[in-house]
């Protein structure tokens, strides 16, 4: 084990009906919110909005409204909101959905504190030290930005989508975690959902360093989840409105990517996402379904590696028997890939209608987000590296 500092401030409310404590929460923070969310009609049409409001007006909070957060959030929306927080200064954000809107939020929350831009808090032109509060009502689980520390933006003018993560500081206070929400997300968005959180899940497991040979926790814990979350997505097929499955899957997301079971690992690689930003910059493809696409060439890529660590990822999640680890390790990949495809991800860019004459604007893209995470020098990234993990995507 690495050492580590862990702090997870944020308050969990969990359980069927707690959106309608979104008021009395938000009457913590002020009288006055900002909420943040999707297309008006989309959440009108659930009756979602309608909850918020008789709460928000049950607890006398003030609350004004902004729509048109998009499945990769754009720092553009993001600064008209921030222009309305400085001028009407709100006690808290409340971000509405799933992790777009979460990361839309934080964003506005150190944007309003900061008298410049907010992208340059993207670029390292200046360090974040404060935020407006911001609570979250998950409406789509996957990313974990509800109890994180981190946002993630497109900026469309520079083609280029960036994170940004400073914990405690920009995790939110509190995240409502109301399973119902989640009964009528279509089958496909959550299969998108269900491959995100694998992916925050292998990270960790597949990217620490290959002299940390041991970490029992971390891989078993990993493991586990990936499992639970194939067994909460198959029982969700058969039933999109199963309860348990829904609840679960809400819980393990939360816990995927929120610094809990990657404690310990060190500096690790993240060669899943560093790819997949670059898909989702270029492409507007949704963040699960490029997820889909950079695990299974990551896990090509670097199988020589990490044979042992994809092996025991096949043996548990899917029961392969093989013993030796290389084969092991193919027959893991093949059944990532067949996995994926039954819950409607898909798993090479035709799939996913992405044309192949842009690998070097990718491969380049990647390795200048390589560089900012810090993963460039200690994991060896090229560009020669780059551009061969997107052939790989083919």
């Amino acid at each position: 084990m690495r050492p580590f500092e862990l702090c997870l401030p944020t308050k969990s409310v969990f359980g069927e009906g707690t959106v309608n404590k979104v008021g009395e929460e938000a009457k913590l923070f002020g009288n006055k919110a900002f909420v943040i969310t999707y297309d008006e009609g989309f959440v009108r049409s659930i009756g979602l909005m309608q909850k918020v409001e008789a709460s928000m007006a049950a607890a006398g909070v003030e609350m004004e409204v902004f729509y048109g957060v998009k499945s990769n959030p754009t720092i553009e929306l993001a600064r008209e909101i921030i222009v309305a927080a400085k001028a009407q200064q709100p006690d808290v954000i409340v971000a509405l959905g799933g992790g777009s809107v979460i990361d839309t939020a934080k964003c506005v929350g150190v944007g309003a504190t900061y008298d410049g831009d907010a992208w340059d808090f993207f670029e390292g032109k200046a360090a974040v030290t404060t935020t407006i509060p911001v609570m979250a009502v998950v409406t789509i689980p996957a990313t974990s930005s509800e109890m994180n520390g981190t946002t993630v933006m497109s900026n469309d003018a520079l083609k280029r989508k960036d994170g940004l993560a400073v914990p405690p500081t920009m995790c939110p206070k509190t995240a409502i975690l109301d399973p119902e929400l989640t009964y009528g997300i279509p089958l496909v968005q959550t299969g998108y959902s269900a491959v995100d959180i694998m992916s925050h899940l292998m990270e960790g497991s597949f990217g620490r360093p290959l002299d940390m040979v041991w970490a029992p926790f971390q891989d078993r814990y990993c493991q586990g989840n990936v499992l639970t979350i194939k067994e909460c997505m198959e029982r969700i097929i058969k039933d999109p409105s199963d309860k348990e499955a829904r609840a679960t899957f809400m819980w393990v997301a939360t816990y995927a990517w929120n610094g809990f079971y990657v404690a310990g690992l060190g500096m690790f690689d993240q060669t899943i996402h560093i790819l997949g930003h670059s898909l989702s910059a270029f492409y507007d493809l949704p963040h699960g379904a490029s997820m889909s696409i950079t695990i299974l060439a990551t896990m090509k890529y670097q199988i020589n590696d990490k044979k042992d660590r994809f092996a025991a990822m096949g043996r548990y999640v899917f029961g392969i028997t093989e013993e030796d680890d290389l084969k092991a390790a193919e027959e893991t990949i093949a059944k990532f890939k067949e996995w994926f495809q039954f819950v409607k991800s898909p798993t090479t860019f035709a799939e996913a209608n992405i044309p192949e004459t842009e690998l070097e604007e990718l491969a380049k893209d990647a390795l200048e987000t390589s560089g900012k995470w810090g993963c460039q020098e200690p994991f060896g990234y090229t560009y020669e590296s780059c551009l061969e993990m997107f052939k790989l995507c083919l």
